[in-house]
């Protein structure tokens, strides 16, 4: 069974690189340097690489060249979003333009006090979304399944001009536990991603791009434990400075006393967000940044 061992690309050096073009050169000069970046990931990531042509060859079913180009554009796409929300945590928010599709339903989830989960995926760049979502009186809370690189995310943190987002990374010692569960008691939201699972996690094998594939049942079941509202949730790059947010109207999942009927609910809702995540990455291709095997290939 593939599982995602809680890494993602890049290196201290690299955001601080990131982080100088954007402030002495601007984004434009920042892209352009990209360009090579992005060329040095396309020759050397084979491992990375290799599951990105799988996506665009076999699921997609790209040609051959279209599905090479394809892994050279993801990979730019990639770093065009980091640029992006390295430029507006940064106080360069003035810059970007963005419309939403369903914010008020966050907003909704907020006036009513009822806390909430936002299921998202690793496409687009939700944490971007997340500070222009500023004005959503509430703290949203970005559980990040990356226990990895601890430096990185200080780095990161001693950059950002908006705090409004707290981020509470998982931990092997299930210590993250804590925080989450005092976050939905507080009425906060948080969002996690969907897409990804860790060893020992209950997952579910669901149709997925015309294959099967494996999801986490552990946000739903936060959901139907606590009693609250679940939307799915993606932010895409639609141009060099505007993003598009898309949110679905929540949904409550509800909690069995029978363990066994619990089961059925959570697939239930499990292939439900696999469909609309399916569409999301139908409608942006380019846009899905994942790099470990995601199906299981036969």
């Amino acid at each position: 069974m593939p599982s995602w061992k809680g890494q993602s690309r890049g290196t201290v050096l690299g955001y601080k690189i990131f982080v100088f073009t954007l402030k002495y050169l601007g984004l434009s000069f920042a892209y352009f340097i990209l360009l090579f970046v992005a060329f040095y990931f396309f020759l050397f990531s084979t491992s990375s690489s290799k599951e990105i042509y799988f996506y665009f060859r076999k699921i997609h079913k790209f040609s051959v060249i279209k599905s090479i180009l394809g892994v050279y554009r993801n990979y730019y796409t990639f770093g065009q979003v980091l640029l992006d929300k390295f430029a507006i945590l940064g106080g360069l928010k003035g810059k970007f333009t963005y419309n939403f599709d369903g914010e008020h339903f966050l907003q909704q989830m907020a006036n009513e006090k009822t806390g909430g989960i936002i299921i998202t995926a690793h496409m687009g760049s939700f944490e971007t979304a997340g500070q222009l979502l500023e004005r959503i009186n509430t703290r949203i809370n970005l559980i990040m399944l990356d226990a990895e690189h601890q430096q990185i995310k200080k780095y990161v943190s001693d950059v950002l001009v908006n705090k409004g987002i707290n981020i509470i990374a998982i931990q092997t010692d299930l210590s993250h536990i804590i925080p989450i569960s005092n976050a939905l008691i507080n009425k906060e939201l948080i969002a996690i991603a969907g897409d990804r699972f860790m060893n020992d996690s209950k997952v579910y094998k669901v149709d997925f791009l015309g294959k099967k594939a494996i999801f986490p049942s552990g946000p739903f079941y936060l959901a139907a434990r606590f009693g609250v509202p679940v939307t799915y949730a993606f932010a895409m790059k639609e141009s060099k400075t505007h993003y598009h947010f898309f949110a679905s109207q929540p949904i409550y999942i509800p909690k069995m006393g029978n363990k066994e009927e619990q089961e059925k609910v959570l697939l239930q809702y499990v292939e439900n967000y696999a469909k609309e995540f399916e569409k999301m990455v139908k409608q942006y291709p380019y846009q899905w940044f994942n790099y470990y095997p995601f199906w299981e290939k036969n």
